[in-house]
């Protein structure tokens, strides 16, 4: 498949839908979010696992079409809105200067935070620390035959159920609560799925029935391990009026983007005006994911709760911080105003 066959806008779009998810998740803490609770049923977990399906699909695909300059990519596109989402927590959260301090921030900037402490400065960067430890694999899985891929796939992914079963057995900490890297072995198997889908593009057919099972899986085990819950504290009547939805809707988004991957080749292009909209909300996402969380503590810090203060805040925020700081997008923009590639 030649990728100007390939429809990046609806992925462009469907990031950004898939970091609206997070932020509403993250916004029900700060204040009532109303009918958007439904939006909030679709999983902020289940967007993250469509946000590493489509990252290693994305990287995949670019470090195919030209290894030479990747790393030099990666880092133009990661590092001018994630060192602005750091200096924006330092500055609106001030905290005395200490050599631990320094140390922490430090380690951020190098994606240590998972490695070697706990949690991240900037909340939601958890899953960006993940994906930068995939990326400098990436040279490393691209050698590998499909058959040894599908082994760190399977690996990472029996990891995962074990380790989801045990936060539920042992109370385990949530993902981005973990150390000594341990992120990279339990979400690996998703991202790494994305990208065999993108340097094996004979094997796709193999490859995607290989997906579709490990994301009905995991929603299976979701199911399971909330059914015991249930039955556990008797309560097996609300598995049904209030667990069912939230499975129902957490199925529909990893079918959503099960289907803008997969059949990504089906879906027609867009008009000029829709593709430029979608290659936006595409792109604000980034910024979008990584600070609003700093954002809507910033409004609760002056006790400002309201609904559309905080979204509409988050937005512009993100808007402004993609204009300021994402020299890497824009560039790319204005080269290609109307397809993006990968970057």
């Amino acid at each position: 498949m030649k990728d100007k066959e390939f429809n990046w806008e609806i992925l462009a779009f469907t990031r950004f839908l898939l970091a609206f998810i997070v932020l509403i998740g993250h916004l029900s803490k700060f204040t009532d979010i109303g009918v958007f609770k439904y939006y909030n049923f679709l999983g902020s977990f289940e967007a993250i696992l469509g946000f590493l399906l489509i990252s290693g699909l994305s990287i995949g695909k670019s470090i195919s079409r030209n290894k030479k300059s990747y790393f030099k990519r990666r880092m133009q596109r990661i590092y001018p809105v994630y060192l602005s989402s750091i200096a924006l927590v330092v500055i609106l959260f001030t905290q005395p200067f200490s050599i631990n301090y320094v140390a922490v921030i430090l380690l951020n900037v190098l994606f240590l935070n998972q490695a070697l402490t706990t949690s991240s400065l900037v909340g939601p960067a958890w899953t960006l620390a993940v994906e930068v430890w995939l990326y400098a694999l990436a040279p490393v899985f691209l050698k590998l035959s499909l058959k040894q891929l599908y082994a760190i796939i399977y690996i990472s992914f029996i990891c995962y159920c074990l380790y989801t079963c045990g936060r539920s057995l042992y109370h385990w900490n949530y993902y981005s609560g973990t150390t000594y890297g341990i992120n990279l072995i339990l979400l690996a198997f998703i991202w790494v799925a994305g990208f065999a889908l993108a340097i094996f593009p004979n094997d796709k057919k193999n490859i995607a029935i290989n997906i579709g099972l490990i994301l009905a899986a995991h929603i299976g085990l979701t199911i399971l391990i909330q059914a015991g819950y249930r039955y556990k504290n008797h309560e097996l009547d609300l598995l049904v009026s209030e667990d069912i939805p939230r499975f129902v809707a957490r199925m529909l988004c990893l079918t959503w983007v099960y289907m803008v991957v997969i059949y990504n080749h089906r879906i027609p292009s867009f008009s000029s005006m829709t593709t430029r909209i979608f290659n936006l909300l595409g792109n604000i996402s980034y910024p979008l994911y990584l600070i609003h969380s700093s954002i809507f503590k910033a409004f609760e810090k002056y006790q400002v709760n309201n609904f559309w203060i905080l979204l509409l805040g988050s937005l512009l925020a993100a808007y402004l911080f993609f204009i300021i700081f994402d020299f890497y997008s824009k560039k790319r923009m204005e080269k290609k105003p109307i397809v993006l590639l990968p970057a």
